[in-house]
């Protein structure tokens, strides 16, 4: 396990052991594939903003657990592994700096942290919005995949939940301030106009929509992808994934790490992507944790706005 700090506590990836790393010497050509990702890039070290090089820190922000992003051992606050671990544990090889990561309840929190300037940037990972409807002023993004919004329903789905169109009447849970929460809200209006219901049911944390859909709290539990495939193949058979092919409002989803619009850290993080992409620890990590339909070709900053502006019909 990938152990990371939790309010103030540093992971053990030390500066020290990242610059002993990069000295290969004449067996640094012979290194095997990936290896490039496990020793400091001093140029990228040296274009990070001053505080973070000097401090030799860089807090990056989470919404809580989200596997399989973040999975969490019982009983150890703060310890992480996951897809989202282990990329941040090679970002900051490449960076050559520590990096703590803090836990905030939930996007628009860990927002207000970053522009304030207590935290580096927010990897959960967070949907990017930019150019969209539900865009976030003063944010951008640093994108690293490309996601599915679907429900999660109990297995034989006894709701028939299959697109937004099909919420009515039902109670759907989604994270609070989240994209999802917005887009679900709006269909509940689409619901009462219609003269029926939808509840919105806001829930703090992905385990928490899990639970809320097992104890019959709410039929659907409606977030990325990712973590309900992965909820759905952990459940014993008891859920089940529905939807994945509607888009939901969705269409398009690229999802990475939430930076404040100009961030100095937003090219540093971008070409310390790169080199993951490049040397394919990438996409090892991601298929370990089995986020082999999330893969993209390459990071980008902002890919959403891009592709509107490339696709303004749609």
């Amino acid at each position: 396990m990938r152990t990371f700090t939790h309010l103030g506590k540093v992971m053990c990836v030390t500066l020290a052991a990242a610059l002993l790393a990069s000295c290969g010497g004449a067996d640094a050509a012979e290194e095997p594939a990936g290896a490039s990702s496990k020793v400091m890039d001093e140029s990228i070290h040296n274009a990070l903003p001053a505080n973070i090089r000097d401090d030799g820190v860089m807090k990056v922000v989470i919404s809580g657990p989200n596997p399989p992003w973040w999975v969490t051992t019982p009983g150890k606050q703060g310890d992480y592994e996951g897809a989202g671990a282990e990329l941040m544990d090679a970002v900051g090889k490449i960076m050559g700096v520590d990096v703590e990561i803090v836990a905030v309840p939930d996007i628009s929190g860990a927002f207000a942290a970053i522009s304030a300037k207590r935290y580096a940037f927010g990897f959960f990972p967070y949907a990017d919005s930019v150019g969209g409807p539900r865009e976030r002023p003063g944010a951008e993004f640093v994108d690293v995949l490309q996601e599915v919004v679907p429900f999660l329903v109990k297995s034989g789905n006894p709701k028939g939940v299959a697109s937004m169109d099909t919420l009515c009447d039902v109670t759907v849970a989604a994270l609070v301030n989240a994209a999802t929460y917005k887009v679900a809200s709006a269909q509940a209006e689409k619901c009462r106009a219609g003269g029926k219901d939808l509840t919105v049911l806001g829930v703090k944390s992905v385990p928490d929509g899990i639970l809320a859909l097992k104890s019959g709290r709410a039929d659907t539990f409606f977030t990325g992808g990712a973590s309900l495939f992965h909820a759905a193949k952990t459940s014993n058979g008891e859920l089940e994934v529905v939807g994945e092919k509607a888009g939901n409002g969705f269409g398009q989803q690229f999802m990475g790490a939430l930076l404040p619009k100009g961030s100095d850290l937003t090219q540093p993080l971008l070409r310390s992507f790169q080199k993951l992409f490049d040397d394919g620890k990438y996409e090892t990590i991601m298929r370990k944790w089995g986020l082999d339909a999330e893969i993209i070709d390459k990071p980008g900053v902002n890919l959403y706005s891009a592709w509107l502006a490339e696709h303004p019909a749609e």
